[in-house]
């Protein structure tokens, strides 16, 4: 159960078909639940990208698109249900809720052996997982992708760790983490150990192996490229990135900036007002897997100053090209880039700071080649064929368990 899947070209979702069609080689039936919402807007407001309500079947996996009820009077009345200090009321029904008619009922009718939940700040939807598993002495596996943000600031956190929030989790079989960090973090905010795993990667297979001359061959483009790949929005650094580049053209760089992906309306709006600042921004929109691979394969350096992230698939994957990467400064991308030598990090919205590591890096080819190699030393921890094995073990362990349970007097 999950808020948007395939064809929409987000790291979770991505990840989730992956570990969907690894099940269905293992003998598995599998079944997304889903809604029909591409833009991240979609959710909330009507008039931006959707898919059609559909069920369709891709490499094996049933995928079931349900509706997003955009109904005023509703959702007044659910925020204030969700204001009652009950966790299963606040789960349901409180920011950033929205209401998805016939999913429960689905949920409630299909055959399963396992319920596997996730991302937050979704509560609502992990929850209608969880309820269906309860009521059908299912085990419910959640995979919530917690963000922390920044030290010293909750700007970001207190989207994610609400007591309400943990509570679900502490009701759940198993809690998949992707870090060491999310998994002491979980750990500390109540979620048992016992629950608490690692068990996250990255198909190799689909970001390696592109034409490192893409962008100057298909956009004629000449000189350094800082890659900035998915979601472009102000809190996954894209603003920041855009005024450190503002900054090194002004001083003369004939780098380009190159972002590519989906992106918030915010965002847009930011562009059109900066475009006469911007002379050597390639702004793209989003991409199939094979022009993933060329944009990786022709970037000089990834940055990726996001102060949302639960691992940051997008440094993965620029190390399996052993590109070097700049990431924002939080607890998750220190273990990741800090620990592997394979990229600096960067203060969140400093962009005189992210200025400064990518003039440096720009500037020092060895410095590149040593942090690229470092970093792709780490991205194959992360290959992705190991882990799914590991997490369909994890699932069948627990459906397993579960059901000698029930069989007991």
């Amino acid at each position: 159960v999950l808020p948007r899947f395939f064809p929409c070209r987000g790291g979770y979702e991505n990840s989730l078909l992956a570990l969907s069609k690894y099940l269905v080689t293992r003998g598995h039936r599998v079944t997304v639940f889903t809604t029909v919402a591409n833009d991240l807007e979609a959710f909330w407001l009507p008039g931006f990208k959707t898919y059609p309500e559909e069920e369709f079947s891709v490499e094996g996996v049933t995928v079931r698109r349900f509706p997003i009820s955009y109904n005023i009077g509703r959702r007044r009345a659910t925020r204030l249900l969700g204001l009652v200090p009950y966790w299963r009321w606040k789960a349901q029904f409180w920011r950033p809720s929205f209401y998805i008619p016939g999913l429960h009922q689905a949920l409630r009718e299909i055959d399963a052996d396992l319920f596997h939940i996730g991302p937050l700040p979704y509560t609502n939807l992990m929850y209608a997982g969880l309820q269906a598993g309860e009521a059908r002495r299912v085990p419910v596996v959640a995979t919530p992708c917690t963000h922390f943000g920044e030290e010293g600031s909750d700007e970001v956190a207190r989207h994610y760790v609400h007591p309400y929030q943990i509570r679900l989790l502490q009701r759940c079989a198993k809690v998949i983490c992707m870090t060491a960090t999310e998994l002491r973090r979980l750990e500390q905010l109540g979620v048992t150990s016992e629950k608490v795993v690692i068990s996250y990667g990255i198909d190799v297979d689909h970001v390696a192996g592109g034409n490192p001359e893409y962008l100057r061959t298909r956009y004629n483009l000449d000189g350094p490229v800082v890659l900035h790949l998915g979601m472009k929005a102000s809190e996954k650094g894209s603003v920041t990135l855009v005024e450190a580049m503002k900054t090194l053209w002004a001083r003369g760089s004939q780098a380009w900036l190159v972002m590519a992906g989906p992106s918030l309306s915010a965002f847009d709006q930011y562009i059109a007002e900066n475009a006469p600042h911007c002379p050597r921004l390639l702004n793209l929109p989003p991409f199939a897997d094979h022009e993933k691979r060329d944009l990786l394969a022709s970037a000089t350096v990834v940055a990726q100053p996001s102060r949302v992230e639960s691992l940051g698939l997008v440094l993965l994957e620029a190390w399996v090209n052993a590109k070097p990467v700049i990431a924002a400064d939080i607890a998750v991308s220190r273990e990741l880039v800090t620990e592997s030598g394979g990229g600096v990090v960067a203060p969140f919205g400093d962009a005189q700071r992210l200025a400064e590591a990518i003039e440096t890096m720009l500037a020092d080819g060895e410095l590149r080649r040593t942090m690229g190699l470092g970093g792709h030393k780490k991205a194959l921890e992360y290959e992705g064929t190991n882990l799914w094995r590991r997490t369909c073990d994890e699932f069948e362990r627990v459906a397993s368990s579960a059901r000698t349970g029930r069989r007991k007097p």
